[in-house]
């Protein structure tokens, strides 16, 4: 039977082994903790580095130049949404006129019984009093479609609009350039940013990211250059022209995006 000296030499090796591993992954931990602490700061947006200008122009002039051409061209344009309603109205307007005109004739046409002749002349009353209600809306309606389809076919619009469109994706390339090498060499992140973005989003930091690099493509986008809130000024869809449309759909998807990294 083993003395108690020799059950230790035994079990000593083992021991010495468990107690260099510990060693070694508490080292391992304490070092990728960190890197983490790091990552965080940096991702934040508080780097010990100098101040980054996410929103500088400069090197970027023909992207930033196809953007705005883009822009105004599409001022003149309708958004396919406002279209599609646009027409939808002149649509039931046309289809209201043409029914009232088949209605009368079968009116007028003196072989019709008293008792339908009257609720002939009933419906044509109504539909006349539809039409006159509806007649200022869907001739300004014809007369949007009119000016929005003879924007569309002057040629510079149609290529200021698709080398807006590549110009777009550029920008977002180049956002997402500048966040990387703003994280990578650990500089200082503006103020906007900061408020807008906030910590990063534990345990998956994409979604942070990806409102990262949109947020900084839609200032360069649009010229935005306020120190303090992200996005600038709410803009308006009222018009219904592509531009604006676009705009307030981004910046809405934007706030989404924004408020659901901390709810």
């Amino acid at each position: 039977m083993p003395t108690e000296k020799e059950r230790l030499d035994e079990v000593e090796p083992t021991v010495a082994d468990l107690v260099a591993t510990t060693e070694s992954l508490k080292a391992e931990l304490n070092r990728v903790s960190t890197r983490l602490r790091v990552l965080e700061r940096r991702l934040s947006g508080a780097g010990s580095g100098p101040d980054e200008d996410l929103d500088a122009v400069a090197g970027i002039a023909d992207t930033v130049a196809a953007l705005r051409a883009a822009w105004d061209a599409e001022q003149e344009l309708l958004a396919d949404s406002v279209r599609g309603e646009l027409r939808s109205e002149v649509a039931e307007y046309e289809s209201l006129r043409q029914e009232r005109d088949a209605v009368a004739g079968r009116l007028t046409s003196g072989r019709v019984p008293r008792i339908e002749r009257d609720q002939l002349q009933h419906r044509v009353d109504n539909l006349e009093w539809q039409l006159s209600v509806r007649e200022a809306e869907a001739a300004d309606a014809a007369e949007r479609l009119a000016a929005d389809q003879a924007a569309e076919e002057e040629p510079w619009r149609a290529e200021a609009v698709m080398a807006g469109d590549k110009a777009r994706q550029e920008v977002l390339d180049i956002a997402r350039t500048r966040l990387e090498r703003a994280l990578a060499t650990d500089t200082r992140l503006p103020l906007w940013f900061r408020i807008g973005l906030g910590e990063i989003t534990h345990p998956d930091p994409a979604p942070w990211v990806e409102a990262a690099v949109t947020l900084i493509a839609y200032r360069l986008e649009y010229g935005i250059t306020d120190p303090v809130s992200p996005l600038g000024e709410v803009p308006s869809a009222g018009s219904g022209m592509a531009a604006w449309v676009r705009r307030a759909e981004v910046h809405a998807d934007l706030v989404d995006q924004l408020e659901s990294l901390h709810p």
